[in-house]
């Protein structure tokens, strides 16, 4: 296809001409009209119709078939019956003859810390709800779960019972704790500390050293 570049043309556009200032009109040569009815052809034969003299409405029906074949049933369109469907954790789907949302439903974090649903996508945020770290002072409080372990440090006091605050309470069970630090020597008498006690907010550590220790604790519950 081309504008028109013959004879009495303006900048691709045709002329009436006007002899008073002496411009020509423009002369419709061979070459547009056969631009402007190939044009013509190649949209109504591209739609797989057949040209035929005296039909003048070929093209608007061409123009319906192309465009049905693009958004419709027509000849090489994806049908519109066809179905998008969801599928394992995926909600949403339907046919084509409208526009289509897909949804994956994430898990809150009482849901991934209650670990029982099977429907629900985990996010890392969601995650921290069921495994994570937090560094408080020198205590390390992880959390696996519903199962929060404790690392800290402690004094624990000379020849007695030394009763230590947790860093985090527990709300249901103290279920164990254990206790690193004794006395550089390796004497009898020197028995290093022990857990002698658990509560949900409290570890008791039993020493028999003469002098107070720094010691780890370790502490599980939930």
């Amino acid at each position: 296809m081309h504008r028109i570049d013959s004879n009495g043309a303006v900048d691709g556009k045709y002329q009436a001409g006007n002899p008073a200032i002496g411009q020509k009109a423009t002369q419709i040569d061979a070459d547009a009209m056969n631009a402007l009815q190939e044009a013509i052809c190649a949209v109504i034969e591209t739609s797989g119709i057949e040209l035929e003299k005296g039909d003048d409405t070929q093209l608007y029906a061409a123009i319906i078939s192309l465009i049905a074949g693009v958004v419709g049933d027509g000849a090489g369109a994806v049908a519109t019956t066809r179905q998008v469907l969801a599928a394992g954790l995926v909600t949403g789907g339907g046919d084509l003859a409208a526009d289509r949302t897909f949804t994956v439903t994430k898990a809150t974090a009482a849901e991934v810390s209650a670990q029982t649903r099977d429907d629900v996508a985990v996010t890392p945020l969601g995650l921290a709800g069921l495994v994570g770290l937090v560094e408080s002072g020198t205590a390390w409080i992880l959390r696996v779960g519903e199962v929060v372990i404790q690392v800290f440090d402690a004094v624990c006091q000379a020849n007695s019972t030394t009763i230590i605050n947790l860093p985090q309470a527990y709300t249901e069970n103290h279920r164990g704790g254990w206790v690193n630090g004794g006395s550089a020597d390796g004497n009898a008498q020197d028995n290093g500390p022990w857990v002698n006690g658990r509560g949900l907010t409290t570890i008791s550590v039993w020493s028999s050293l003469d002098a107070a220790k720094t010691c780890q604790i370790i502490s599980v519950g939930k």
